[in-house]
């Protein structure tokens, strides 16, 4: 028996789940019961982030506490997935302690590797993307390119992981390992990136408290929501609590993710890995985007389609049938609302072929 380890992203909690959503999670889950039906000791992991500053100001809108705020989102997509008919082994939550506890002992471990030191920061962030931007990255007027939105300038103190040290070693597993990034077209994005430079990556937040203090320094601040994230690929699978599924199921064969992750699961999760001596996952897979309108299904963007409705409308299985046959995996497909505004029968003509 051969074992079969495949993540989902985990999903932003800062609102409801979205058809982004379910098709990330509807394509992992084809794909693990594929290796199910072959015979396959397979662990398939999803979940949600529920930590950042987007959570923090979000919570308080609302006039309640982060951890209430993200419990009730938290249940609106376990919801959603048992409606989609989800078979996911374990179900992540980053307000976990045992996700904590994984979290902090990653970071010590980079911290004693000598990859980790403090200093100042001043940069554009977009709060909706928990990411720091260079100026050339944005858009005209300073405004983010994924969101298109005004991002803020941040200066704190912040401690950092030294990404530039391993630039070399990420160049030449990415060039020696063509299938470690896929579609091909997502790998030469990250080349790119890789060869015009890397910089050293804040690893902390010194302005925000909702998130998992930083271990060697309480006060100074939480993870970096993105380090805190990336970890739970780990600590799923019990990392730093000496269990056997770490041995059984690590490395992971396959993070499948949305390509606008992609740097931070194709360049800084491998070099965060390097840094703790982990092997490194098989393959990162960066699907393409659902849009609408021609633009990325967002809830920033406020152009999201609820799957609870389609699956309601048409039913589980021919709504899980639409997304995995309507669009070319890998490339930027248009959503379900795009088609039925159009006047398209796609989802009707899913229907009668199941039927």
């Amino acid at each position: 028996m051969s074992k079969f380890y495949i993540t989902t992203p985990i999903y932003y909690t800062n609102d409801v789940p979205h058809i982004g959503h379910a098709y990330s999670t509807i394509a992992a889950d084809v794909m693990a019961r594929y290796h199910r039906l072959c015979g396959d000791d397979v662990f398939f992991l999803t979940g949600v982030d529920e930590h950042g500053q987007n959570i923090e100001r979000v919570a308080a809108k609302k006039g309640i506490s982060e951890q209430e705020y993200c419990d009730n989102i938290s249940a609106q997509f376990m919801s959603l997935w048992k409606k989609l008919n989800i078979s996911n082994d374990y179900f992540i939550r980053t307000t976990n302690e045992r996700h904590k506890a994984a979290a902090q002992k990653l970071f010590r471990v980079i911290y004693d590797a000598g990859d980790i030191y403090k200093a100042s920061y001043k940069g554009w962030y977009c709060v909706p993307c928990e990411r720091f931007f260079k100026e050339s990255e944005l858009l005209e007027g300073n405004h983010c390119p994924i969101h298109e939105q005004a991002v803020e300038w941040i200066e704190e103190d912040n401690y950092f992981f030294r990404l530039s040290k391993y630039q070399d070693r990420l160049l030449k597993l990415i060039e020696e390992n063509p299938d470690f990034i896929q579609p091909e077209s997502r790998r030469n994005e990250v080349l790119s990136n890789i060869r015009s430079g890397l910089e050293d990556r804040s690893i902390s937040r010194s302005s925000v408290k909702w998130g998992v203090p930083v271990p060697i320094e309480p006060d100074s601040g939480v993870l970096y929501v993105w380090i805190d994230a990336l970890s739970n690929y780990i600590s799923a699978i019990g990392y730093g609590e000496g269990s056997d599924m770490m041995d059984r199921y690590w490395p992971a064969d396959i993070h499948l993710i949305a390509k606008d992750i992609l740097v931070f699961h194709a360049i800084i999760w491998p070099a965060l890995l390097m840094s703790a001596g982990l092997p490194l996952p098989g393959q990162i897979f960066g699907h393409g985007w659902l849009t609408k309108d021609g633009k990325k299904i967002s809830k920033t963007r406020g152009n999201v389609i609820d799957p609870n409705e389609l699956a309601d409308e048409f039913g589980t299985d021919a709504v899980r049938y639409f997304f995995m046959r309507e669009f070319t995996f890998g490339s930027d497909g248009i959503s379900p609302g795009d088609h039925l505004s159009t006047g398209s029968t796609a989802i009707w003509l899913t229907i009668w072929e199941i039927c």
